[in-house]
């Protein structure tokens, strides 16, 4: 299966919310996830309003994309001068400007969100930004039937696994994602995930931010993670859960949080209800099997 689509657009911010509306028409009609649809409308929109503001010369700037099989490759080319090839901008060639200039952050949230990332200059055209993200269907639709379900382990139900080879600015970036979720520094994690970070992030270990938060008794930030869409359900490679954690470490109130949730307490490997058992916590048995009968 092979789609392709090229797209010369105006240097206008009005053409950002179309080339989000003409991209997703295709991943809609293949029925891929609903989550990796939104991370790719969010990489697609940080590109094309750096492209909207960095170009040096002409009126326009092209979108280019590829879907193949599993593979989705977008290209976004301006008429700027190309990374590295400025002045001043921190960076060597082929190399986007680092997290503390002007359109770092930018840059580190496709870096969160694609599965490949590559800065450069397109020959005879300008600055490139390539952006590839692996994509997953649902069950039963047109692209599960056309596609070749071979997968890499690199995404994770919608969310984004940061793997052990991945680049070291963006594993910088994801530590300390997972640094704030662990010391429950809610206030300055949460605008991260509101600026577009998967709610869902998994390091190499399987360990979401809300495993990560849940474990070391964090309920608040639990609860934020859990109201943007974070899955109680999700284990880690390990096949252990939130709920399960935070029952084996005692945090009776990340264990309502995720109750309320609407973690399951017989999911897991093992399970919260056979982690309070193994440990006789007989009030939360009780709770569990409140939840369980409702």
């Amino acid at each position: 299966m092979e789609i392709s689509l090229d797209l010369r657009l105006p240097r206008d911010a009005a053409s950002v919310p179309a080339a989000r509306r003409l991209l997703d028409s295709s991943p809609c009609a293949l029925g891929v996830d609903a989550a990796i649809r939104g991370d790719i409308e969010l990489m697609l929109t940080e590109a094309c309003t750096n492209a909207i503001r960095h170009a040096g010369r002409g009126g326009e700037y092209t979108v280019r994309v590829g879907i193949l099989d599993e593979r989705c490759v977008i290209k976004v080319i301006d008429s700027g001068p190309g990374y590295g090839a400025g002045p001043g901008n921190g960076a060597g060639p082929g190399e986007a400007p680092g997290p503390l200039s002007e359109h770092g952050r930018g840059m580190l949230l496709m870096r969160a969100l694609a599965d490949g990332v590559r800065f450069g200059t397109a020959a005879r055209q300008g600055a490139l930004v390539s952006l590839e993200k692996h994509l997953h269907y649902g069950r039963d639709t047109l692209g599960s039937l056309l596609a070749d379900h071979a997968g890499d382990g690199r995404w994770r139900g919608g969310g984004v696994r940061i793997m052990s080879e991945a680049d070291p600015e963006l594993r910088e970036f994801a530590t300390r994602l997972f640094d704030l979720a662990r010391t429950g520094r809610t206030d300055e994690l949460i605008p991260y995930v509101d600026a577009g970070v998967p709610v869902n992030l998994t390091n190499d270990k399987g360990d979401t931010l809300l495993m990560l938060a849940a474990y070391h008794g964090h309920a608040d930030t639990v609860r934020a993670l859990v109201a943007r869409g974070a899955d109680p359900e999700r284990a880690n490679d390990r096949g252990q859960r939130p709920l399960a954690g935070a029952v084996f470490k005692q945090e009776a109130e990340v264990v309502r949080a995720l109750l309320d949730a609407g973690a399951d307490p017989r999911a897991g490997r093992p399970s919260a209800i056979e982690t309070a058992r193994m440990f006789d916590l007989t009030h939360y048995l009780a709770w569990f099997e409140e939840a369980t009968a409702t």
